[in-house]
């Protein structure tokens, strides 16, 4: 689907799908190696590239969920903020370069899609704020799942951002539509591009968030990589539609959203910051 018609899908269905070019396919096919080699680590040795915070990095399993902190997501994660490496703890060692230039190339690929889409939006809206920058306050999360007997992986929810470009390397996503969870098909090249409620309030309502959850289907492995796009964290950022029930400031929502699943308030300026080694 050409990007062009990705936000005219998102205001018509309330999601949309983009097939990636043969270079954007590479590098994601490059990210889920380099990741593969990482997530295989050591635990001490994943640890190492985590902030104590757990903001940038390495998240260790049991430290986020998606409903209840009694059941935690059935997975370990790492989020890569900014497009800025400096945000890992120890971002120069040896080990971790090549993950590291996966994730630089892959952010990219992710970056022009979601520009694409919010410049187009903004344009059906007329905000003033045509091209709203996201690019310093949005990241990348490649999350490693564990085995497990719990029949669901992640339960229903939505993911609290502007936007989630998703996509998997096996079954195991399902997303509510009419009231129903189905399953998404399992696509090498094809992401899944997913409304959150911040999105929901830019457009008054008009783009509900998708909710969604992962079934386990007992795979020995499975990966999703993820690009969560969210407006600027230290500004005040209207919405596109302002309404009663609409926030003045989005920025204040997306500062806190990360709550809601066990996640500490998000950075303000992750393009800035520096990870101490």
């Amino acid at each position: 689907m050409p990007h062009t018609t990705l936000a005219a899908s998102l205001l018509a269905d309330a999601r949309a799908t983009v097939d990636l070019a043969p270079d954007a396919a590479a590098a994601l096919t490059a990210l889920r190696t380099e990741a593969a080699r990482f997530f295989t680590l050591d635990e001490a040795a994943k640890r190492a590239h985590g902030s104590a915070d757990f903001n940038y990095g390495f998240r260790p399993y049991g430290r986020q969920y998606s409903v209840s902190p009694d059941r935690p997501d059935m997975n370990e994660s790492f989020t890569y903020w900014a497009d800025n490496p400096a945000t890992i703890p120890h971002h120069d060692a040896e080990t971790i370069a090549p993950f590291l230039k996966a994730l630089r190339d892959y952010w990219a690929v992710a970056a022009e899609i979601t520009s694409t889409v919010l410049a187009d939006l903004a344009g059906h809206y007329g905000h003033p704020q045509h091209a709203l920058p996201f690019g310093d306050y949005s990241y990348l999360e490649v999350n490693w799942y564990h085995p497990s007997d719990r029949d669901l992986l992640q339960d229903r929810h939505e993911d609290g951002h502007l936007l989630t470009l998703a996509i998997a390397d096996g079954p195991g996503l399902e997303i509510e539509v009419g009231g129903a969870m189905e399953p998404v098909p399992v696509h090498d090249n094809r992401l899944l591009v997913m409304p959150g409620s911040l999105l929901t309030a830019m457009t008054g309502d008009a783009i509900p968030p998708l909710y969604h959850r992962v079934r386990n289907h007992q795979l020995p492995q499975r990966m999703t990589v993820l690009f969560l796009a969210n407006p600027p964290l230290d500004q005040p950022v209207a919405p596109y539609v302002a309404r009663e029930n609409t926030p003045r400031d989005i920025s204040e929502l997306a500062r806190t959203k990360g709550a809601m699943f066990g996640l500490p308030t998000a950075p303000s300026n992750p393009a800035a910051a520096a990870s101490p080694h």
